[in-house]
């Protein structure tokens, strides 16, 4: 797929997509089209105005529920890339593991082994702390203590000695207690939880610090509605206790551990917060709030623990499951391991054990330990590697947006897909690169995932605009130039990506005009039908071939009479070329096009071509009421002289002397000096004989042109002798018996002494 895409994008953005994008404009439902024909800017600020609602209200973080997910993926894909991958020897994790139940037994397992392997974890191992991820919110009657006890308070009730038996074997047979006197003042912390349903078991321990204590600051921490903790013995006998519940982001993934939740006026601990306390011996957990009196940070004994308004820290997640050190239980209450083998290490007790349901599902393993989870935030708390959402998250976020939008909006070319697409890339790039800086060098956790979003809106707009504005572009320069030029030409024009109008503008052109001749009398013996089909075959014929040789354009019709030139609209250095090209294909043709009309009874005729360059003005020209796309000037009207010349000179195209010049490497026969209408000064008059002449050619030419100099030297004798050569030589050459005819007039009536050769035309 990757290395589709830069095939697709200049697909999109070549002639193809190009020529598409009027089919594509036409498609689309009214109510999009109207959208893309609003101004671009104005929408594109509308767009980034909504997306400014995410970090600027509370209404853009409670709607657009896409966003979290976007953000959590954002945030994965950054934590993945920065993990250290290798535990803490500081934390190790006493693994009620498969090997352990079948070794030991189904769970639950008898509080006299839990008693034992306590004991094992602080006299043998030498741990720190222990924390428990279990909850013992129910008494054990696993010894049997509770069967006793009914017999001694019901059959045997007057058997002394049974109740004397009872009496010195309770202290064994309460696996409750003896758990509680494992724990007893020892660093240890029992799990709570706070489940959604109203009830509560066991007693609460004492909170971290009550609503009295934070003098009316803000904690967005909603009251829990019941708790469950362990059994009143045990709770008092631990040296703290905390809850144990996850907290599931908007798909269902495990990012974030509420630090603290409140009950009542109480606010309590986490379990891997609790166990942090108990380690570091703080007193007191105290509350942090920036200057807005919002929660941003627990300050525990001189650690400072990040967290955001509603009392949650990111889970410092070091890998994937299983990164941190993992012993099976049944290892430690056995003595297996050797005594040095997690020396004044944190123990936290817990299982990876599928059908103990303590799986949780994160960004890096559907199913992760919990109690691997609060290894995570204990190391994260001891190393100082909680990352944090910073009070200014949601004003950073949006500083980094707005400039980004607006560049993406104003600063990207629109209609270049290609270096639109590339412009937005590297945006995004730069937003990236700076919010992974501030991950990297502060620990900072800022949204990136709306600008990106954004970013791919405001590219996806600009794509939208940019192919509906070409597709109009598209249909305006049909409007404008479509009756002049051929349809893939206008495509090729906007491809340029140059800006054509028929604002009023002067330059060198070249100028064509074709006639038919006689076309009058031919009319006049066909019938209207006949007479229609046999022009509109005739003009289209001349029109293609106009339109192929480097791309003439069409001026006008006038019945019979063809109006073209070259250079505009698209400017074009080869224009002179073009218009002889295009005359000698169109005279090349006429053979064919008789043979084809002889065969529907039609006539047979000629046609006559001037053709000229010079400076001349073009642009749309005419009235309020009808106006055209023409060019006007001197150099037009000599050229339409030149073409009523050829029935003169009895030859099928002449040229300007601007024309010949623009064309040294063709071969031309000097026709005369003439000295039109409107022209005051004699022009040279040419016609082409093709890019290269034969020998033949150039021997003919050669001697026309001493005929020519005895003609204007006025050695008519002379002149006449050389023409009449040629004339029988070449008598297909209508040019050289006139010019014979003109000798033998001016050698009987020889013309004035102020002559200069030049032949002088009264009429147009």
């Amino acid at each position: 797929m990757r290395s589709r895409l830069p095939a697709l994008i200049r697909r999109l953005a070549g002639r193809a997509g190009l020529a598409k994008a009027r089919a594509v404009a036409a498609r689309l439902p009214g109510i999009v089209t109207r959208l893309a024909e609003a101004p671009r800017a104005l929408a594109g600020l509308a767009i980034i105005g909504i997306f400014l609602l995410h970090p600027l209200t509370d209404f853009g973080k409670s709607t657009f529920t896409l966003l979290p997910k976007l953000e959590g993926l954002a945030y994965d894909a950054r934590l993945k890339l920065t993990l250290p991958n290798t535990g803490d020897p500081q934390v190790v994790i006493i693994d009620i593991d498969e090997a352990s139940l079948q070794r030991l037994g189904r769970w639950p397992w008898s509080r006299d082994k839990l008693a034992k392997l306590t004991t094992q974890l602080f006299e043998r191992y030498g741990a720190r702390a222990i924390g428990f991820d279990i909850l013992f919110a129910e008494p054990d009657l696993s010894s049997g203590i509770a069967v006793l006890d009914n017999l001694r308070e019901g059959e045997l009730k007057a058997n002394p000695a049974f109740a004397a038996s009872l009496a010195r074997l309770r202290p064994r047979l309460d696996f409750d207690a003896r758990f509680a006197d494992a724990i007893r003042g020892r660093p240890v912390v029992l799990a709570m939880a706070f489940p959604v349903e109203a009830e509560t078991q066991g007693v609460l321990p004492p909170p971290l610090f009550a609503e009295a204590d934070i003098a009316g600051k803000l904690i967005r921490i909603d009251p829990e509605h019941g708790f469950v903790s362990a059994l009143p013995a045990l709770t008092e006998a631990a040296a703290a206790s905390g809850h144990v519940d996850p907290f599931y982001d908007p798909d269902n993934q495990v990012r974030r551990v509420p630090m603290v939740k409140r009950y009542g006026a109480g606010y309590y601990p986490a379990l891997s917060l609790a166990v942090v306390r108990t380690v570091v011996e703080a007193k007191r957990v105290t509350p942090h709030f920036d200057s807005e009196r919002t929660l941003d940070a627990l300050d525990v004994g001189g650690l400072t623990v990040p967290v955001d308004e509603y009392g949650m820290a990111l889970i410092p997640f070091r890998g994937k499951s299983k990164t941190f050190r993992f012993v099976p239980a049944s290892d430690v209450l056995d003595g297996s391991l050797p005594q040095n083998a997690f020396p004044g290490a944190i123990a936290l007790v817990g299982t990876s054990a599928k059908g103990l349901k303590d799986l949780r599902p994160t960004p890096l393993d559907p199913d992760f330990a919990g109690v691997e989870i609060h290894a995570n935030l204990i190391a994260g708390m001891l190393n100082g590697d909680v990352k944090s959402i910073p009070a200014r998250a949601n004003a950073i976020e949006a500083l980094v947006m707005i400039p980004a939008g607006l560049l993406a909006l104003f600063a990207l070319p629109y209609r270049r897909p290609l270096l639109n697409a590339l412009g937005v890339v590297t945006l995004a790039a730069i937003v990236i690169a700076l919010n992974f800086a501030l991950w990297i060098r502060w620990s900072y956790v800022i949204p990136v995932a709306t600008t990106l979003l954004m970013l791919a809106v405001l590219f996806a707009w600009n794509m939208l605009a940019g192919f509906l504005r070409e597709g109009a572009a598209i249909r305006k320069l049909s409007t404008m130039f479509g009756e002049y030029v051929p349809p893939e030409r206008v495509a090729q024009m906007r491809e340029s990506g140059e800006r054509f109008s028929m604002e009023g503008d002067s330059r060198e052109l070249t100028v064509l005009f074709c006639d038919v001749r006689n076309f009058t009398a031919l009319s006049e013996n066909l019938a209207p039908r006949s007479l229609s089909a046999m022009l509109n075959a005739y003009l289209t014929t001349m029109t293609e071939l106009i339109h192929e040789h480097r791309h003439g354009t069409i001026d006008k019709y006038v019945g019979d009479s063809i109006m073209a030139f070259w250079g505009a609209p698209e400017p074009n250095p080869e224009h002179a070329r073009g218009a002889v090209e295009a005359a000698l294909a169109m005279q090349s043709r006429m053979p064919q096009l008789t043979q084809a009309f002889a065969r529907r009874g039609w006539p047979a005729f000629s046609i006559g071509i001037g053709i000229n360059t010079g400076t001349m003005s073009i642009g749309d020209m005419g009235s309020a009421f009808r106006k055209a796309y023409t060019v006007l000037g001197d150099a037009v009207n000599l050229a339409s002289r030149l073409e009523s010349l050829t029935k003169e000179y009895g030859v099928g195209i002449i040229v300007g002397e601007n024309t010949a010049r623009a064309m040294p490497d063709y071969a031309w026969r000097e026709i005369d000096r003439v000295r039109v209408v409107g022209k005051a000064t004699p022009v040279t008059i040419y016609e082409p004989m093709g890019p290269a002449a034969s020998a033949e050619v150039d021997v003919e030419l050669a001697s026309h042109r001493r005929a020519l100099a005895s003609y204007r030297e006025r050695d008519f004798d002379a002149a006449e002798a050389g023409f009449a050569a040629l004339a029988a030589a070449h008598p297909s050459t209508a040019l050289y018996a006139y010019f014979r005819t003109r000798c033998a007039l001016y050698r009987s009536s020889p013309p004035p002494s102020a002559w200069e050769g030049a032949m002088v035309f009264a009429t147009k």
